[in-house]
């Protein structure tokens, strides 16, 4: 089987993809044929040299464009997919440690649709105060007492045909919204979450994509993916990456904001 992975590294983002790529090609779809089509603005990727990695020019904008984007920028490459069975979309700071195989592809009962579980949402809240859109003019809007989950925008696959169906509604869905002045309150994973409300999409267990600080009860074994830490000084911290500054936090300023939850 073809798997295509769809990444992300527009921008300062490009900083994750040589610890993507090699956790990936080490646990990812062992099984299968796995090709990287990597979108970004950056002249030169480390690995393009190679037969399963393509890059694909992704021009880079202001966070919270930049991840409205999301479903176009996936989009914009649709005819390179043409020999993939299967695509899926993980965040840039994704990292795996153990194997990740044919458990979580999608079937004809979920719709051929896959989605990771925000554990600290399915933990410590009702659905009621889950952080749907409660705005009733967006298109993204989930009105109280409806939806059971709370899903991330940064894990997602499925079938070619079913996903990019997903990717179009979800991106028609943004843009209107825009057309209409409005941008959800977490943007496109609102967007997501409403398109999903009344589906029944594998649900990839949280293990598979948790943030690398977080230990949880029931969550700190049997790990398979981490999302690192996108505020730590090494990659330059939140505000860096996402362009608000030019300024890369310090390792002091870091640990002060570990300590005592001050952002700088």
């Amino acid at each position: 089987m073809n798997i295509g992975v769809l990444y992300l590294a527009t921008g300062r983002y490009t900083c994750f993809w040589d610890e993507f790529y090699k956790s990936a090609k080490q646990f990812l779809f062992k099984n299968h044929n796995v090709h990287y089509f990597v979108f970004t603005d950056s002249p030169h990727i480390n690995f393009e040299e190679n037969d399963d990695v393509t890059r694909i020019f992704a021009q880079s904008s202001k966070w919270p464009i930049s991840v409205c984007d999301k479903f176009a920028i996936l989009l914009s490459g649709k005819k390179l997919y043409d020999d993939c069975d299967y695509l899926f979309h993980f965040n840039a700071n994704m990292k795996f440690i153990a194997p990740i195989g044919d458990e979580i592809l999608p079937q004809k009962e979920n719709g051929y649709i896959c989605v990771c579980e925000w554990v600290n949402h399915k933990l410590k809240s009702t659905p009621d105060k889950f952080p749907y859109e409660r705005n009733k003019e967006s298109l993204a809007y989930i009105p109280i007492g409806e939806g059971k989950h709370y899903f991330m925008s940064g894990v997602h696959g499925g079938r070619k045909k079913e996903y990019l169906k997903m990717c179009q509604d979800i991106e028609d869905s943004i843009r209107k919204d825009f057309q209409n002045g409005i941008i959800a309150i977490w943007h496109d994973e609102s967007h997501m979450n409403k398109y999903l409300v009344d589906k029944n999409p594998l649900i990839i267990p949280p293990e598979y994509a948790i943030p690398e600080n977080w230990r949880i009860k029931g969550y700190t074994k049997n790990r398979k993916g981490l999302l690192l830490d996108k505020k730590h000084w090494k990659y330059g911290g939140h505000s860096y990456l996402r362009g608000i500054t030019d300024k890369k936090i310090t390792p002091l300023k870091y640990w002060i904001s570990k300590i005592t939850n001050i952002k700088f």
